[in-house]
Parts: structure tokens; C-alpha cells; sequence
């Protein structure tokens, strides 16, 4: 091969790679737009994963919405008495079941990455509970389309849809009957339940309820809608702020306190004249010292001495020869 022909499919070969960088970056930027937790350098794993938290997420948000209303539950919810209650089995938790798993539909999505943002927003895709199951599903399609685009090892988007819509369903048949075996996350469920419905805010203050993705925040209703998650990480920010802030002044004010002491300890020492030693370096310092006084008393007598000869000389300008 010529070297100009090696150089060209060099050039072709890079080129290349750079499109396929350039369109893996659109792909990923169209999902964070959605998604904004996703992280930079996310891969199709992430995206597919981010699916599935968000439609089982809105799985958990229609429970409380409405299925904890619809199933028998217990007055006491610890664990003896939700394993004996066995609300898994009950038939008003199975119907429960089965129509949060009818409003889930992977399909190809015709959304752009702007009109799922939009979708996302819109006050009509979610509450004080969260996203609805039908607009979690239209979201995780979204995903799974731009996932997808980042496999290069499929080529069939149906088989590949179908696939994760089996996933995505058994996760959200787990999680649901898992809310209702766990004490803790039923019992969540129904305090939820009985906040929102009495007019409250759906999380006590200063709690975070944790969304999964962060698109069940959308429009200010996902996870508190309300903006109090906001307002309490903007004060805990402060609080840390602060607490760094106090931190430097004790350190310096520490610091400062060491060297001033220090520098107390080094002058007291050298007025002593204790020098750690026995004594010999105290009785130079006061020789030197005497000596130095001696020096500058000759040398202020010799000034002297200078001074009345000059003043001779200005008023006797000739003196009597001898």
C-alpha cells in the first residue's frame, strides 16, 4: 500500500471514530436532559437502569396514591402481623397489581428529547405523589430508545423493548410486594397516604424522600412537591458552609495562640538567660553586654572631651605660646 492511500484510511478510520463519539454524546445529552443523575460518561447500562427505577418508582407513588386505600391493612404493621395478615395473597392486592402493571407499555418512542422534558414537566404527568405510572412508562421507553442507540450489539429494537418490558414488570411486581411484607416501607406508604390527603406537605421537613432518578420531582411535584426537599438541602448546604467557615477561624485562632505563646516561652527563656544549658551562655550574654556599656561610656566621654576642645579653640582662637 502507498503511503498516501495508508494515510487517507487513517484519516477515514479517525474521522470515523469521531462521528461515533460525537453521536454516543448527542445520544447521552438527550437522556440527561430527562435524567439529569445521570453521570457524564454514562453507558446503555445506566440508561437501562435509570428506566427501571423510574417506572418502579411511579410504581410505589400509585400505591400510595391509591392501592393502600383498596387492600386490608392492618391497624398494627409490624412483622407478625403483616406475615400473618399475608396481604401478598390477598385478591384486592393482586387487582391492585395488575392495574398498576396495565398502565406500563414499552414501546419505540416518537418523543424528542425536548418533548420528554416537557412531558416530565407537565403539571398533568404528576402530584404530590409523584409521576403517574403512564407517564413513567412513556419516559422509560424514551431510555431504553437512546439505550438502545448505544448498544451496537443489537440490531432488533422490538426484541429489545419486549425484553426489558419483562424486566420492568417483574421489578414492579417485587417492589409492590415488597411494600406490603416490609413493615417500615408500608407503613411509609400509608403515613404518605394520610398526609397528602390531609392537605400536608407528602415528607415531614428536613426529610428527603428520594425519588430514584430525580424525574419524579418534576414540575415541583415529584418528591414533595413543594420545593421543601430544596429548601432543606439549601440549609444543610449553609449549615456546612458554616460549620467549614468556624472550623478555619478555631484553627487559625489555634495556630495564632501556639506561635504567640511560643514566641512568649523563646522571649522569657532569653531574658532569663536559660538557654536549657548550664548557665555558661547567660554569662557571655553579660559580658558582651558589660562590654558593650563600657565601649559606649568611653565613646561618650571621648565626644565630650571633642566637644569642650572645640568650644576652646571658638573662644581662645590663639592661645598662649608656651
Amino acid at each position: 500500500m502507498r503511503p498516501v492511500d495508508e494515510l487517507r484510511d487513517r484519516l477515514h478510520a479517525a474521522r470515523r471514530r469521531a462521528e461515533i463519539a460525537g453521536a454516543r454524546a448527542d445520544v447521552l445529552a438527550q437522556a440527561r436532559a430527562v435524567v439529569p443523575e445521570l453521570p457524564r460518561d454514562a453507558d446503555a447500562g445506566h440508561l437501562e437502569r435509570a428506566a427501571r427505577r423510574l417506572v418502579r418508582r411511579a410504581a410505589q407513588d400509585e400505591f400510595a396514591r391509591e392501592g393502600i386505600t383498596r387492600i386490608p391493612v392492618p391497624e398494627a404493621t409490624g412483622r407478625a402481623e403483616l406475615r400473618r395478615a399475608d396481604l401478598a395473597s390477598d385478591a384486592a392486592f393482586h387487582a391492585v397489581v395488575e392495574d398498576v402493571l396495565s398502565a406500563v407499555e414499552i414501546v419505540p418512542s416518537p418523543l424528542e428529547s425536548d418533548d420528554a422534558v416537557a412531558l416530565r414537566d407537565a403539571r398533568a404527568s404528576s402530584d404530590a405523589y409523584g409521576l403517574s405510572p403512564e407517564v413513567a412508562s412513556d419516559l422509560a421507553s424514551y431510555l431504553l430508545g437512546r439505550a438502545f442507540l448505544l448498544r451496537d450489539e443489537e440490531r432488533d429494537l422490538d426484541a429489545y423493548l419486549d425484553r426489558h418490558e419483562r424486566q420492568i414488570r417483574d421489578d414492579m411486581r417485587s417492589a409492590l410486594v415488597r411494600l406490603v411484607r416490609v413493615p417500615l416501607e408500608l407503613r411509609s406508604a400509608r403515613e404518605r397516604h394520610n398526609r397528602i390527603a390531609s392537605g400536608l406537605a407528602p415528607e415531614p421537613t428536613g426529610t428527603a424522600h428520594g425519588a430514584g432518578t430525580g424525574a419524579g420531582t418534576a414540575g415541583g411535584a415529584g418528591s414533595g412537591a413543594s420545593g421543601a426537599g430544596a429548601a432543606a438541602r439549601e440549609a444543610l448546604s449553609q449549615r456546612a458552609r458554616s460549620a467549614m467557615d468556624h472550623a478555619r477561624a478555631e484553627a487559625g485562632r489555634a495556630a495564632l495562640g501556639a506561635l504567640r505563646s511560643g514566641a512568649g516561652r523563646a522571649f522569657e527563656r532569653y531574658s532569663r538567660g536559660d538557654d536549657g544549658g548550664d548557665g555558661r551562655g547567660a554569662d557571655v550574654r553579660g559580658r558582651d553586654e558589660r562590654s558593650a556599656a563600657d565601649r559606649a561610656q568611653r565613646t561618650s566621654e571621648q565626644q565630650a572631651g571633642e566637644h569642650r576642645s572645640a568650644e576652646q579653640t571658638v573662644h581662645d582662637p590663639y592661645p598662649p605660646s608656651t
